[in-house]
């Protein structure tokens, strides 16, 4: 019955977008979680199937640190006249799940390229990290013949035939920040080099343990989240190097992008490696939870937390000491860089194919590369020193 009601309001609220969308300001769509599907996710691909560069060519990454100006959502007086191909368009942006600070920011950024662009963006996902759920909500996204996708997959290969029907009904669709395998999509927006980000994690753990080193552990999201397993496999050819020879990596755990089970993985490793130094996490929701179970636990200063967050989240545990430092690249740019390239596909400026070029707003022009990926740029490395600089 709650299925029948949810199909009967999208059916509704999408004629009614239809009549007033030409001239109605850009509304922001509340979050729609999917219902749980009865089908179970199919195994992702390991790392080696990633589109990026093999992990065996990683090297420590030079970070770098954006001025202030460049860090946040361009305000909304900058956006442009909307060509008026794009204006009866409807994108939906389907994170990895819903309640999550990394997608909100990414969400944030989709809304400013749709104010510049003169087109409309959903943000709908699933309750929680899970394929099943995200492919139901995206076949209901085909059902209503939305004008394209900018996914984030919870399993790369599970969603390939999804985004190959969505693609057969016309609908354009792009994958961005967790890539779904190349049969499924046109192109993936990928936020940065993925030996960039997994060199970094490891040259950070090393920063903090000093050069006598200890041991390490991985706090990652969901096991079969294609851009955590490709980070993971070059953190750990990175390990092999010499100047990283002091480091041990004891355990890789996954908190499924979910903060209570992130902070009982994290409690866990405490309680299980009395001598460990560093947690390491790729992902927003685990190193949040990592640091606040090391502070729970007043072990600030003899177990350091590092990896992938946000600044906003993770500020007073950097001037605390709970957590010198991590990266990140600027999700706001990554939201609003896949709704750029999305428009140019839809619109027919480009195929998505290696070697086309398109302009995106304020962050300028990209090329598809060979592997079919768009690359948004370096990551950053926040500290006490530039951490208020950024605010997202």
């Amino acid at each position: 019955m709650k299925h029948t009601r949810f199909s009967i309001f999208l059916a509704i609220a999408t004629v009614f977008g239809l009549l007033l969308g030409a001239c109605a300001p850009t509304p922001t769509q509340a979050p729609t979680t999917a219902a749980p599907a009865t089908e179970a996710p199919a195994t992702a691909a390991p790392a080696a199937t990633s589109t990026t560069a093999p992990a065996a060519t990683a090297t420590t990454a030079a970070a770098t640190t954006a001025p202030a100006a460049t860090s946040t959502t361009a305000p909304a007086a900058t956006a442009t006249t909307a060509p008026a191909a794009s204006s009866n368009l409807t994108f939906v942006l389907v994170p990895k799940n819903l309640g999550n600070p990394y997608f909100d920011t990414a969400n944030a950024g989709a809304q400013a390229a749709a104010k510049e662009l003169g087109v409309k963006v959903l943000y709908q996902g699933p309750a929680t990290a899970d394929a099943t759920q995200q492919i139901q909500l995206i076949d209901s996204l085909i059902a209503q013949k939305v004008s394209g996708l900018a996914i984030s997959a919870d399993d790369m290969n599970a969603l390939v035939p999804t985004g190959q029907a969505a693609m057969a009904a016309g609908i354009p669709v792009i994958s961005f920040d967790s890539a779904i395998a190349p049969a499924g999509d046109i192109l993936f927006i990928n936020q940065a080099n993925t030996n960039d980000i997994g060199a970094i994690e490891i040259k950070m753990a090393m920063d903090e343990t000093g050069p006598n080193g200890g041991d390490i552990a991985i706090l990652s999201a969901t096991s079969t989240a294609p851009n955590q397993n490709a980070w993971i496999a070059v953190m750990k050819t990175t390990l092999a190097m010499p100047q990283y020879s002091k480091l041990k990596l004891v355990d890789v755990v996954y908190g499924n992008d979910d903060d209570t089970n992130s902070y009982t993985e994290a409690q866990g490793l405490l309680t299980k490696y009395p001598n460990l130094k560093v947690i390491i996490a790729p992902t927003t929701v685990g190193i949040a939870a990592a640091a606040r179970a090391v502070q729970d636990a007043n072990l600030t200063g003899k177990v350091f937390v590092t990896g992938l967050g946000t600044p906003n989240q993770m500020r007073s545990y950097v001037k605390s000491g709970v957590a010198p430092e991590f990266a990140l690249w600027n999700p706001s740019d990554l939201g609003y860089l896949s709704i750029y390239a999305l428009d140019a596909i839809a619109t027919g400026k480009m195929k998505g194919k290696p070697g086309d070029t398109f302009t995106a707003g304020k962050l300028g022009s990209y090329t598809v590369q060979s592997d079919g990926t768009v690359l948004l740029g370096p990551p950053t490395i926040f500290n006490k020193d530039n951490i208020d600089n950024f605010n997202f």
